[in-house]
């Protein structure tokens, strides 16, 4: 199962990010919970949505990168979240 955050979830934590990581907790555990590339972080179970027009997206994903800093999301893990995962699932080159 994968979580979009589209919505307005990122937008009302504004000024608690971090708080994030209280629903990922499983970061870097043994739980065995499958992530694409065997990746550690349980963000990676995060695909990039929104359902905002093409010409406020950049808002959107300024949020996204937001929420990655206030919980230190690695950069190989933010690359999973803003397509990778996506395009193995749908099957689309990156």
């Amino acid at each position: 199962m994968f979580f979009d955050l589209s919505g307005s979830t990122l937008k009302k934590l504004s000024g608690r990010l971090g708080e994030m990581s209280k629903y990922f907790w499983w970061s870097g555990t043994d739980e065995g919970t499958e992530t694409p590339n065997n990746d550690p972080s349980a963000f990676s179970k995060v695909v990039f949505g929104s359902d905002t027009s093409p010409k406020d997206v950049e808002h959107v994903l300024t949020q996204y990168r937001a929420m990655f800093e206030a919980c230190g999301v690695p950069e190989v893990t933010q690359r999973l979240i803003l397509g990778g995962t996506l395009s193995r699932i749908l099957q689309i080159p990156e």
